[in-house]
């Protein structure tokens, strides 16, 4: 049974980071669902995934159910999040 585990990466400066991002690309394209390896890049994102969990969070303590489920699917869909 596979697990997972999350990294965020804070990045400062972008030049810097652009040879980790680019490796990190990679192996994130070259990684086959079909046959995974052992451990591998199987999801990635641009977002602030971090601020989205927060924002879910909230809105599951602030809105009764219904409202919730509905502000959660609009994060969910957002691609750019404030900060």
């Amino acid at each position: 049974m596979p697990r997972h585990i999350t990294v965020v990466y804070t990045i400062h400066d972008e030049t810097t980071a652009k040879d980790e991002l680019e490796r990190l690309g990679e192996q994130y394209k070259s990684y086959d669902p079909e046959n995974p390896p052992a451990i591998g890049i199987s999801a990635m994102s641009n977002a602030n995934e971090m601020r989205r969990l927060e924002l879910i969070e909230e809105a599951t303590e602030e809105y009764r159910p219904d409202e919730a489920l509905e502000k959660i699917n609009d994060l969910l869909g957002a691609v750019k999040l404030a900060e």
